[in-house]
């Protein structure tokens, strides 16, 4: 008797841990991203295919930053070049120091790791990238 009851324990108490470790952050129908040199804060976005996300960027860095959303699939590999500008799912560009942009776009339709960059001149490079994750 005292070995099922053990079981259900020892199981539950892994089942909280586990829990606790977090993971990838639930899907959301919002997006709101920290601009700083040369970051994005958080720089991990998670939402449901299809869905409408309202989105908001705050620069506080010393100079402009853009929010790149790749298609999927593609991937700056070295240097965002006009040869990337065809693989852009969607984009919101040059975002000034101080400014703070509210916009709303539609999520991807297939899910997947989506590369999220500032296509600014050398931000990608500085390590400026994010990812969005797309799931059904």
């Amino acid at each position: 008797m005292k070995r099922p009851l053990f079981f259900a324990f020892s199981t539950f108490i892994l089942l909280v841990v586990l829990s606790a470790c977090g993971g990838t952050t639930s899907p959301s129908k919002s997006i709101n991203v920290t601009m700083t040199d040369f970051m994005f804060s958080p720089n991990t976005y998670s939402v449901h295919a299809s869905a409408q996300i309202s989105f908001r960027a705050t620069n506080n860095g010393a100079v402009a930053h853009s929010f790149i959303i790749m298609k999927l699939g593609q991937k700056v590999q070295t240097h965002f070049t006009d040869a990337d500008k065809a693989n852009i799912f969607w984009e919101l560009a040059q975002i000034n120091p101080g400014q703070s942009v509210n916009e709303s776009f539609t999520a991807p339709t297939d899910p997947g790791e989506y590369q999220v960059i500032c296509g600014e001149s050398n931000h990608f490079e500085a390590g400026m990238v994010a990812k969005l994750v797309v799931v059904k």
